[in-house]
């Protein structure tokens, strides 16, 4: 019988990398995941954490993602993946990048 390794979810790791991300790396994750959801999901996260600009660019600042959780971001994350697949990858090269 062959048993199954679970591995992280692109929505998991992308939460986690905002765990381990600076307040700025955060706000850009955020911000890059922002540009590929849904009105009702930037209506949902500015219900959560307060106005963050207008419904079509939603800009979250480096000091908002405090009041972000890891959960939220992977919401935003499988949704914004829905929308457009592949976009956690590019955000997740894009950490990678401010890394190097």
């Amino acid at each position: 019988m062959t048993t199954a390794i679970d591995t992280p979810t692109e929505p998991h790791t992308i939460s986690q990398l905002f765990l381990l991300s600076t307040a700025e790396q955060r706000a850009e994750i955020v911000n890059r995941l922002l540009s590929n959801v849904s009105h009702e999901m930037v209506v949902s996260l500015a219900a959560s954490i307060g106005d963050f600009g207008d419904d079509q660019h939603p800009h979250v600042t480096p000091e908002q993602t405090e009041q972000i959780t890891a959960a939220q971001v992977e919401e935003i994350a499988a949704t914004a993946e829905q929308h457009v697949p592949g976009v956690v990858d590019k955000v997740t090269a894009f950490y990678n990048e401010q890394l190097a």
